[in-house]
């Protein structure tokens, strides 16, 4: 059922989103409050989000879950306008929240996650280059947007490189056109540097950004071993499916088509780099890396899926996961 209305075009069906979430957030709330209390703030952006989802444990509720349900919205926004699928569908939006539920803390608006929301605007800027003639205001505008996003968590200075790669699958060769997101990126981090160690330089800290306050919050607990089997088991055979599926898709794409989804290629290659990066600095790697990269792999399985019944019988494995994990973990 949740498959044949989410691969629909129907904006419609976006507010099952708010009954995913209630069914998944109340379980999380409680064990997600202390550890973001104690949480480090890191990038001066992140310090307002922080304090006011640290004012009680109401408004890191009601906030956190309108933030978890924006950021949804927006990557389903950006992915079917870049064209990455056949058709428009609203599956990555279901996804995404499932996805983070499955992961330790992930429903935690954590500097990762908030940065994110300027990095898929970024994306969105830079997947529109297709066809256009002058594109160095748009280009300029994604590099300022990925320098917003540092703001909150640094290691997205780094995704630059994903502008340059869309740029050579995309474009000839323009070396003005590589200078822009880069200069955009370092004009937003130059003057929030200066800016803010004139006046509030407590409030810089790039490597609170990267770290946790005690690895042990972070940590997957153990559980029963019956939930590891069954998410290994599950997860191999969906991201296997979501290669398949890709590669396939890819195969027999146009040009056009093909240069969004090498793009997305990039997106993800860089993401896992960061990923690395952030588990070889803490011993974690924030949530939302893994999730949104995977909620869009995982949707074209479920979107080109001709027998139905196995594709919900894996989306509802990990709705049911994810709500083990949120309510019994």
């Amino acid at each position: 059922m949740l498959i044949r209305l989410f691969r629909q075009n129907q904006p419609i069906v976006l507010l099952l989103l708010l009954v995913v979430l209630a069914v998944l957030w109340p379980g999380a709330a409680p064990l997600l409050a202390d550890p973001f209390v104690a949480m480090p703030v890191g990038m001066p952006l992140y310090g307002p989000v922080h304090r006011l989802l640290a004012q009680g444990p109401w408004v890191f509720i009601g906030v956190g879950g309108l933030l978890v349900l924006a950021l949804s919205f927006q990557l389903n926004v950006v992915v079917n306008n870049a064209e990455l699928f056949e058709r428009r569908n609203h599956l990555p939006a279901l996804l995404l929240p499932i996805l983070l539920a499955l992961l330790p803390h992930g429903l935690v608006p954590d500097p990762a996650f908030m940065g994110l929301f300027f990095v898929l605007w970024a994306l969105r800027r830079i997947w529109s280059l297709q066809g256009r003639m002058n594109v160095l205001g748009t280009l300029v505008d994604a590099g300022l947007l990925l320098g917003l996003a540092a703001l909150f968590y640094l290691p997205y200075a780094f995704l630059v490189v994903v502008a340059w790669a869309s740029l050579a699958v995309m474009r000839p060769f323009h070396w003005r056109e590589y200078l822009m997101p880069l200069l955009g990126a370092a004009a937003v981090f130059v003057l929030a540097w200066g800016g803010w160690h004139l006046f509030a330089p407590q409030a810089w800290s790039p490597v609170g950004s990267l770290r946790s306050p005690d690895p042990s919050p972070w940590a997957i607990g153990h559980g029963h071993w019956m939930y590891g089997v069954v998410l290994v088991v599950v997860m191999g055979i969906m991201v296997l499916a979501g290669v398949y599926s890709f590669t396939a898709l890819y195969g027999h794409s146009i040009m056009r088509e093909k240069n969004v989804r090498s793009s997305f290629l990039a997106l993800v290659f860089a993401v896992g780099l960061l990923a690395v990066f952030a588990w070889l600095i803490d011993g974690r790697v924030p949530p939302v890396l893994l999730a949104m990269p995977l909620a869009v792999l995982l949707s074209y399985p479920l979107l080109r899926a001709r027998q139905v019944a196995w594709a919900e019988a894996g989306l509802w494995a990990l709705l049911l996961l994810a709500i083990w994990a949120r309510w019994m973990g």
